[in-house]
């Protein structure tokens, strides 16, 4: 179903990576299964044991930039984090009409930027399998700014350090959480990705949202004509 969107009152589009315009399941996969099993073969402690371990220190650090450092959690879980999230890379992937959307928006006279609380090394290894630095203006990650981006001073410093006016730009986010802090920020117009997991269903947690960009894409094709 199309999204009703005025682009004419965007100048500048801000994309989440991980379950926005790559699919969640390499990260959920990761997180939930994978690091548990490689840890678990080293300590011999049971799956379960290690994730409610891993589950509990995650709690502990919801919203803040811990819960996303892999330096953090390599030495939590005492591995060779990156090794072993190179281990599933080629489950890394785009959802459904990413690409095209991104295609889309290097033609328009939009700029995009890639909005991520991803680590830099995380960042860099996505782009050894998909080429999204080459479709987009830029990406930010949040650790450049020391705060995740349900912080308040991520946008502060995102919008100084790329010249954006919050009231001119579209943001778009899987997280619930992010896309309040970016409300709270100014952010003019923000859609919640419903379908981050494409090994799960569809949900919703945002008040405006959309399944894949196919609901975008025509509205957007349609600037450029």
């Amino acid at each position: 179903m199309p999204f009703d969107l005025d682009w004419s009152s965007i100048d500048d589009v801000l994309l989440d990576m991980d379950g926005t315009l790559l699919d969640l399941h390499y990260d959920t996969t990761f997180w939930m299964h994978h690091v548990h099993e490689i840890v678990g073969r080293l300590t011999h402690e049971s799956p379960d044991v290690i994730q409610k371990r891993f589950t509990d220190e995650l709690k502990t650090h919801e919203g803040t930039l811990t819960w996303y450092c892999t330096d953090y959690w390599a030495e939590f879980f005492g591995i060779d984090l990156m090794a072993a999230k190179r281990e599933l890379a080629h489950l890394i992937r785009f959802r459904p009409h990413a690409e095209p959307f991104l295609q889309a928006l290097k033609k328009s006279r939009l700029r995009t930027l890639i909005a991520t609380n991803a680590h830099r090394d995380v960042v860099t290894l996505k782009l050894e399998v998909l080429p999204l630095d080459q479709m987009v203006d830029g990406i930010v990650s949040s650790h450049d700014f020391g705060v995740a981006k349900e912080h308040p001073d991520f946008w502060r410093h995102l919008f100084e350090q790329h010249a954006i006016d919050p009231g001119r730009a579209l943001f778009i986010d899987d997280s619930p959480k992010v896309l309040d802090a970016a409300e709270q920020a100014g952010v003019r117009e923000i859609i919640e990705i419903r379908h981050p997991n494409l090994a799960m269903p569809p949900r919703s947690h945002w008040k405006k949202g959309i399944e894949d960009f196919d609901a975008l894409l025509p509205s957007l094709e349609a600037i450029g004509t």
